[in-house]
């Protein structure tokens, strides 16, 4: 591949990952029989994909942000520590942003509803995602509130498969 074709690649927009080494005329390292087993072996040391029932299960910390005045982040935690299976599932709210789940909060201007989402931080996962309507955020926080443990209470209470 000469310089001029990999300028026009590169003009239009395309992402051109290119070997310096097959550039250059050495035997590409992806062919080499060396390299075949120690990709296999990487491959067998990924970790098995985690899904969102398994993230709401094992989930530990929660930070609270919000994206509006009217509803302030410790109105949401406050609702959220009112409800009994709070404290039974071990959840705890923090201030620290490197909780294992963030939950933002905004609202529409113009208008009564309130929409959050509930992230899973290191694997960037929504757990869950929605909309009340309220006229005000302490209410809205209250509605959140419930429909988030109505969310994490489907696979932490679920019944137990003997």
């Amino acid at each position: 591949m000469t310089k001029s074709s990999i300028q026009i690649f590169l003009r239009l927009g395309a992402v051109v990952v290119i070997s310096l080494s097959v550039l250059a005329g050495a035997q590409d390292p992806q062919t080499t029989p060396a390299a075949v087993p120690e990709t296999a072996a990487s491959n067998s040391s990924t970790p098995a994909k985690q899904n969102s029932a398994d993230l709401l299960r094992t989930f530990k910390t929660i930070h609270v942000q919000s994206k509006t005045p009217l509803a302030k982040p410790q109105l949401l935690a406050g609702e959220l520590q009112k409800n009994p299976s709070f404290d039974a599932w071990g959840l705890s709210i923090t201030n620290d942003p490197a909780a294992d789940v963030l939950i933002e909060i905004d609202h529409q201007p113009g208008w009564f509803s309130y929409t959050y989402s509930m992230t899973h931080r290191s694997s960037e996962i929504v757990l869950a995602v929605g909309r009340v309507d309220a006229w005000d955020g302490k209410y809205a926080s209250a509605k959140i509130a419930k429909e988030i443990v109505k969310r994490v209470a489907r696979v932490r209470d679920a019944p137990k498969k003997h």
